[in-house]
């Protein structure tokens, strides 16, 4: 309820709009009265009155001087004049203090009730217009934010022109269109275990990955004449846009060293999988977009290497002009692997040579990529052991055959004849050397039996096996019936509910004791295989 101040030297006065007014109806209440502006200042201090109602002349201060003492010292007071002396000159000044409400000695109660429910709508509607205003400076810095993200989002998709640049709207970010920028793309790779069912979890995966980010950001990043943003640009998927005015090559390592300390927290915190794609320098923002498609094409090509990486794209423009082999030679050299039955030699070199063409900044001809898919599906029909072993018709042999021509791209045709070189080699390999194929498998879970309390992969056992990684991965699965990763979280579990139940160490000294350096993943990963929490279980 608000509360009124009433000041006038005349004691009736006072007692009169005290008693006769119903103020409880009006929503307001009288916290005390005073006879000049002297006492009024006084109890001002004291009551912290909304509404002031003041008499024009007094003894000590008169009503004018009061009401400037008080756009002074209270401006948010509210002052009402109540006078018997209708004086323009006295309006004038009251006006030039603020004053917005008169009413004449003597007045009509219904005149001062309507006078005051007029006053306190004004309330009302200021401190409405103030909590508002409030709010809005409150949610300022997220709106500010979301307006940035989606300006560094469309820069990132769209390719502008220098001239083309909204340059007013960078400018208030303090982004600066000749400002030098690099680009870096993190990958996370959604776990196996966190299905479309467990939506939730991943989320907050997600919103503890965003996390570690920006803290790791805040802690690394001192230098003012930096500029840094965070875009989640996709599930799963962050871009970090570094600017600058500082020499590309200095933006460039503080760049690189930034995103290695946020990998490095990522895999401490969190154990997840991830890659990093990395742009080259930029000398101006107009080339972001650019810096973009860069790391994309670096991610693309990490598709062929292993997690946890940084992949830069000048270091793959380098292999490129390392690696330009004659794709005939190539083939000729897949032939061989055929011919004596080499197929894990075969899926190697494969490969090799799908990875060569996508980082190849002059890559193959499609029609050249389409000619080697021919002669590779036809030298592998001619040998007797895959035709036998596969049944192929010549009918199903031609279809297969002109589903080359079916795609329109290099992409789509290399990774569908990747699936398919992958299964036919699985096929044969399982009709003709099935004591081989269990052999490998056994070898990989004697590698996880020996080695499961530390950080392997499956990459690091194909290499010491001497195989290709994803034909282990397929010969493995279709083996015992479950992936590498299933198992060896299996067989970890398996190791750490007997730990557990020797009731001998804390859940953290069971999770590093079985492999998992994060004991919330540790923990994520229990719960999903045993449906109880380690100290549930414990």
């Amino acid at each position: 309820m608000k509360s009124v101040l009433i000041v006038d030297d005349d004691s009736s006065v006072r007692d009169g709009l005290r008693k006769h007014v119903d103020w409880k109806k009006l929503r307001l209440q009288i916290c005390d009265t005073a006879q000049d502006g002297k006492e009024a200042l006084e109890k001002i201090s004291t009551h912290r009155p909304d509404i002031v109602i003041t008499d024009i002349y007094m003894p000590e201060m008169d009503g004018l001087e009061l009401i400037q003492e008080i756009s002074k010292q209270h401006p948010n007071v509210n002052a009402v004049i109540h006078s018997g002396y209708n004086h323009f000159e006295n309006a004038r000044k009251a006006i030039q203090y603020g004053v917005k409400h008169f009413f004449l000695k003597p007045s009509p109660v219904t005149e001062i009730e309507a006078v005051m429910q007029e006053v306190l709508q004004e309330l009302e509607a200021k401190e409405k217009q103030e909590a508002i205003l409030t709010s809005f400076e409150k949610q300022l810095p997220h709106y500010q934010l979301f307006e940035k993200d989606q300006l560094l989002r469309d820069l990132l998709l769209r390719h502008y022109k220098e001239e083309e640049l909204p340059t007013e709207r960078l400018e208030f970010f303090s982004i600066h269109p000749s400002n030098a920028v690099i680009v870096s793309v993190f990958q996370l790779n959604r776990p196996p275990y966190l299905t479309k069912r467990h939506e939730k979890d991943w989320q907050l995966l997600k919103f503890s990955v965003e996390n570690i980010v920006h803290e790791t950001i805040e802690k690394a990043l001192e230098d003012k004449e930096i500029a840094l943003h965070v875009i989640d640009i996709s599930d799963g998927q962050y871009v970090i846009a570094l600017f600058g005015d500082r020499e590309t090559n200095q933006l460039e390592e503080t760049h690189l060293k930034l995103a290695q300390r946020i990998l490095d927290n990522l895999l401490y915190y969190l154990k997840v999988s991830l890659m990093v794609g990395v742009s080259s320098p930029k000398e101006s923002l107009v080339h972001i977009g650019e810096a973009y498609q860069e790391c994309l094409f670096a991610l693309e090509i990490a598709e062929y290497g292993e997690w946890n990486e940084i992949y830069r794209f000048k270091d793959i423009q380098m292999e490129t002009k390392e690696q330009s082999t004659d794709p005939f030679d190539v083939l000729k050299v897949m032939n061989e692997a055929i011919n004596s039955k080499n197929y894990e030699k075969l899926l190697a070199i494969w490969d090799d040579f799908k990875k060569n063409h996508f980082i190849n900044s002059t890559p193959l001809p499609f029609y050249v990529i389409q000619t080697i898919c021919i002669h590779l599906l036809s030298a592998l029909f001619i040998e007797d052991e895959f035709a036998s072993s596969m049944n192929i018709e010549e009918d199903d042999r031609s279809n297969l055959l002109k589903k080359v021509y079916d795609f329109r791209n290099s992409k789509e045709l290399l990774n569908w004849m990747s699936d398919e070189l992958e299964r036919k080699v699985t096929k044969i390999t399982d009709r003709g050397d099935k004591r081989k194929t269990n052999k490998l498998t056994e070898s990989v879970k004697e590698y996880v039996e020996n080695y499961y309390d530390e950080d392997i992969t499956l990459a690091e056992i194909a290499d010491s096996l001497y195989v290709n990684k994803n034909y282990l991965s397929q010969l493995f699965k279709r083996v015992t019936g479950e992936s590498f990763v299933n198992y060896l979280n299996n067989y970890r579990i398996t190791k750490a509910k007997k730990l557990l139940k020797e009731k001998k160490y804390m859940v953290y000294e069971v999770s590093e004791m079985v492999g998992y350096q994060n004991p919330t993943y540790f923990s994520q990963v229990f719960k999903a295989i045993t449906g109880s929490s380690p100290s549930e279980y414990f």
